[in-house]
């Protein structure tokens, strides 16, 4: 579903190589029917922790009360908005964070392809409520303290520890929810077919600059462009232009903080020709626009 422009909401990342951000959301005194989200959607994944008070989410229009210890997973692309649901304080944390976090280039890692790429890309999605009385949910909520502290902490390396965190939430999630027989399903067809994409893979990471068809990319792999297709987004959860294109932004980000070259001369660079459809795709992929990138690269 697509909704309004003027409803999007373009978060900071201090650091655009680590895309997370934690905010404190604290009203003290509230009221029933107080707004404590305005409404929203961005393409990043949220996690909303309840600590104190009670809140009223509405997540693509279905309502979500939630009490401390809850924790509300809205998925990416979602429309959400909230409300007070108490009198008194009211608190919680919200955890906003890119999908990139987590792709890293994971195309032929076969256990990020079963457990963790089917909810980056929204073919599998988590529950969005996960309630403090169902006690198998306590590991959940001691992940999400733990990366909220040493978010908070900021010492040395905990870009690390934070994204650690999140894969270990990601997995636990998945391990909780997936359907029984997805994992093998997946592990099985991922590994019949990485070891013939390993070449192609190579040669886009050597090639990326350079236009690269269906029909070429077929053709190293010995396939017909049809079962290509089909194979190839099973494979690494994308289509071969979403993959030439995350190739091409991770470049992007190596020349923006490395080099002198303006956004115009990246976009050539890279194999984006069009300066104004570069930053329209680095900002789909890494949730900022390339100039904003450098500025906070640069300060940090």
């Amino acid at each position: 579903m697509t909704y309004p422009q003027e409803l999007r909401e373009h978060t900071y990342f201090s650091d655009p190589s680590y895309p997370i951000n934690i905010f404190r959301i604290r009203q003290e005194p509230s009221h029933v029917g107080a707004p404590s989200l305005y409404m929203h959607w961005h393409e990043h994944f949220e996690i909303l922790l309840m600590i104190e008070g009670r809140a009223m989410f509405h997540i693509d229009s279905k309502p979500f009360e939630a009490e401390p210890g809850d924790i509300v997973i809205v998925p990416s692309g979602a429309l959400h908005v909230g409300y007070s649901a108490c009198a008194g304080p009211l608190e919680y944390y919200a955890i906003v964070f890119n999908a990139s976090l987590l792709k890293s280039n994971k195309a032929t890692d076969s256990m990020h392809a079963v457990y963790i790429a089917p909810y980056l890309d929204g073919s599998l999605l988590f529950p969005i409520m996960l309630r403090h009385t169902n006690t198998s949910n306590a590991m959940f909520k001691s992940v999400l303290e733990q990366v909220i502290q040493e978010f908070k902490g900021k010492q040395r390396g905990h870009e690390l520890i934070v994204k650690s965190h999140m894969y270990i939430l990601f997995t636990l999630l998945s391990r909780q929810f997936m359907p029984d027989q997805l994992p093998e399903k997946v592990k099985a067809s991922h590994s019949r077919n990485v070891d013939r994409f390993k070449k192609l893979l190579l040669y886009i990471d050597a090639h990326y600059q350079e236009p690269i068809t269906v029909a070429q990319a077929a053709s190293i792999v010995n396939l017909n462009p049809y079962h290509f297709c089909k194979t190839f987004k099973k494979t690494t959860g994308s289509t071969l232009i979403e993959y030439i294109n995350f190739v091409r932004m991770n470049a992007a980000e190596r020349l923006l903080q490395d080099s002198d070259l303006t956004v115009t001369e990246i976009a050539e660079r890279i194999g984006c020709g069009n300066p104004n459809y570069f930053t329209k795709l680095f900002k789909q992929y890494k949730g900022i626009a390339p100039s904003q990138w450098r500025k906070d690269a640069l300060r940090s």
